[in-house]
């Protein structure tokens, strides 16, 4: 494909792009438009504010425009997930998008939240992302298909107006997959996927991977490994913490199990099996794709510190020489290759249009 003149990538150049609250945020670049809110009260002290409004863009970035104190005034509000430059349905070159630009917020944060530690979560910025807060640098993330998070805690101003700036880097860089050697397809640029500021305890629950074990035999059960982050300073209960993991229907809690640990300054992994109360359990298939979600805790006492949820989906999928199988079932697999590319915005296209794109792929064209 490489060698011949009309590759998918020109193609796409050449035809078309393809087929088919943060409220506690300032409304405005001033800081006198920041309000802050009342916190809602939750199962633990994590709290999440979606963070996709009333972001300000340029098409052109500079080092002034990562500070605290710039004139953004003159920038264009914009909605996450962004393209960096709207394209015309066909007949347009990569060179319209690969530049750099940049993005800039301004917000505060409840004062009751200042002993928490606070991150800001990207789903996905193409290609590279410089970001600062209140003028510090907080690092670069290399690659556009994968989620980061950058650490704001010291540098938040409790009292004030903050500024969360983000140097977008959407050039074809060869350290930065994929480019560095032929690439057939376009990956467009911006902030394209949802952001979110993270208020976590000192000590919260960084993740959770469960996995369920056995899952066509007797003795069923999951394996649910939890993540525990501390600030660096080791903190022991005279009691302990306990950890507590949930399997639940719904609202139905179906089984769960603790595990107590003493303390912990820094990064600790502990696992905790379910295996009670799994005999009904429905499995995962392609007709009824049944989902289940883990619920985990960190508590003090009877305080919740941090609490994490996540779902999941009992299954066995093999693929051997006979072909495939799911739940011991033979199955012929019937798929395709899907680009997350839309006309005009690119990548740039909310949850919504995406599980658009895969209510087609499965009920029109038949894919499994």
């Amino acid at each position: 494909m490489t060698d011949s003149k009309l590759n998918r990538r020109n193609f796409l150049k050449t035809t078309a792009v393809g087929a088919a609250g943060l409220s506690i945020l300032a409304n405005t670049a001033s800081a006198e438009a920041a309000f802050e809110p009342t916190l809602a009260p939750g199962l633990s002290q994590r709290h999440i504010f979606p963070l996709n409004h009333k972001w300000l863009y340029s098409e052109k970035s500079s080092a002034a425009a990562m500070q605290t104190v710039f004139n953004d005034k003159t920038w264009k509000q914009v909605t996450i997930p962004h393209t960096n430059k709207m394209l015309p349905m066909n007949g347009f070159d990569e060179k319209e998008y690969t530049f750099v630009s940049a993005y800039r917020r301004h917000f505060r944060l409840p004062r009751e939240l200042k002993d928490h530690r606070i991150f800001v979560d990207f789903g996905g910025v193409m290609t590279a992302a410089k970001v600062f807060i209140n003028g510090k640098s907080l690092g670069e993330y290399k690659g556009g298909y994968t989620p980061f998070s950058f650490e704001l805690t010291k540098n938040i101003n409790w009292t004030g107006d903050n500024v969360l700036a983000v140097e977008v880097d959407s050039t074809e860089r060869a350290d930065i997959p994929p480019f560095g050697n032929l690439v057939d397809y376009m990956t467009f640029g911006g902030i394209y996927r949802d952001v979110q500021i993270r208020a976590v305890p000192t000590m919260f629950i960084s993740n959770v991977f469960a996995k369920p074990v056995d899952v066509l035999g007797s003795n069923r059960s999951i394996k649910v490994r939890v993540d525990l982050q501390g600030d660096g300073s080791l903190r022991v209960a005279s009691t302990g913490y306990v950890i507590k993991a949930e399997l639940l229907d719904g609202d139905k809690v179906i089984s769960s199990s603790t595990k107590s640990h003493v303390g912990f300054a820094t990064i600790v992994t502990e696992v905790i099996n379910l295996t009670e109360n799994l005999a009904g359990i429905q499995l995962w298939d392609l007709k009824t794709p049944k989902l289940y979600s883990i619920r985990v805790t960190l508590n003090e006492l009877t305080t919740t510190l941090d609490h994490y949820e996540t779902r999941i989906g009992f299954r066995e999928a093999k693929f051997t020489p006979e072909g495939f199988f799911l739940n011991g079932k033979h199955v012929k697999l019937r798929g395709l290759n899907r680009h997350q590319t839309y006309p005009y915005v690119g990548q740039a296209m909310p949850e919504r249009g995406q599980r658009k794109d895969a209510e087609i792929i499965k009920k029109e064209l038949k894919c499994n």
